[in-house]
């Protein structure tokens, strides 16, 4: 058995039933060697034509719904996510299907009892391990904790699910928790530490570990500290605007562009469809750049741009708009 389910019944069902005759399927990185199979089956149980993306897709943020358009898709089957976009199809109808996983998550959680602080606990997860919250949730009320569950944010829209750049789940309980639990990958615990100021533990099931993250949350809050410092002192910056339907902000950037230019300093504004190191390497005269589109891409790894790379937040700390305590407080991690 897989650890994900596919849900292939349903993959057929919405093919035949919308008389679908040329698919695109997207899959994620780590999930992607299933599309070999899935393609076979398709064309076996349907007789459509399948084409299967090779490009990154890091979310349902980050649909290839130009792709399906030049394919003259039928259809586009997003697979290891939850509907994302509501208005953005191009067209060319969407079928979400989140791949959930077959990880047991109770023994996991069962070790993160004992680091656990406080009574009270937030608790959350994503689409893949959301369908097992309330096994996770019956444990931890079992051996006396008061749990509470997140309600659903902007973008993540179930309740209890966190995406990597929507926890604003966990703001609104962390007056009423102690700390939080976060169960799923390391990406996703560390997101929702960087949102949130309360001690938060990941519990793992992939690896069948747990950590609190508290170190690590303070460890990328002084990175980021000294980026935006090195922003203040800038004097020419690049504005990033992704082409990602999901991730894609003119409008903020070019607020941020008039912000820039009344502080006294100079912008522009780049367009990219993948933001990555070496499509930024010929902008040489670029001081800093500020990514408007996924926070991750600054927040995660920065070390691998040219240039400092700061959130379309913490550039307005370095121009004075708001304080650094400000942007604490409303969290690192917002699209």
């Amino acid at each position: 058995m897989s650890i994900f389910d596919f849900d292939e019944d349903r993959l057929v069902a919405e093919i035949t039933g919308r008389g679908a005759r040329r698919i695109l399927v997207q899959l994620p990185d780590g999930l992607k060697n299933e599309g070999t199979r899935l393609a076979g089956l398709v064309r076996a149980k349907t007789g459509a034509d399948v084409f299967v993306s090779a490009v990154p897709a890091w979310g349902a943020c980050d649909l290839s719904l130009d792709a399906a358009v030049r394919l003259k898709a039928d259809l586009l089957v997003h697979y290891g996510h939850n509907e994302f976009l509501r208005d953005a199809s191009h067209g060319v109808p969407v079928v979400y299907i989140p791949a959930r996983s077959n990880h047991e998550i109770i023994p996991v959680v069962e070790k993160a009892v004992s680091i656990l602080q406080g009574r009270n606990i937030g608790i959350a997860t994503t689409i893949q391990h959301l369908h097992k919250l309330p096994e996770a949730v019956r444990l931890l009320e079992a051996k006396g904790f008061n749990v509470h569950v997140p309600g659903r944010g902007p973008w993540s829209h179930e309740t209890g699910q966190v995406l990597g750049c929507d926890y604003f789940g966990l703001k609104r309980i962390q007056s009423e928790v102690d700390s939080f639990l976060m169960i799923g990958s390391y990406f996703h615990g560390l997101g929702a530490a960087l949102s949130v100021d309360k001690p938060t533990v990941l519990a793992d099931p992939y690896d069948g570990t747990v950590k609190i993250l508290d170190h690590d949350r303070d460890r990328i809050i002084r990175q980021r500290y000294a980026m935006v410092d090195k922003a203040r002192k800038a004097s020419n910056f690049g504005i990033i605007v992704s082409t990602k339907p999901g991730q894609s902000n003119p409008q903020i950037a070019l607020s941020i562009l008039k912000q820039i230019e009344e502080a006294g300093k100079k912008a522009v504004i780049l367009y990219s469809d993948e933001i990555v190191p070496q499509k930024l390497l010929d902008f040489t005269d670029i001081d800093v750049f500020v990514d408007t589109a996924c926070p991750r891409l600054a927040l995660d790894d920065p070390e691998r741009f040219p240039k400092p790379i700061i959130t379309r937040d913490e550039i307005l700390v370095a121009i004075g708009a708001w304080t650094w305590e400000q942007l604490l407080e409303r969290g690192l991690v917002r699209l």
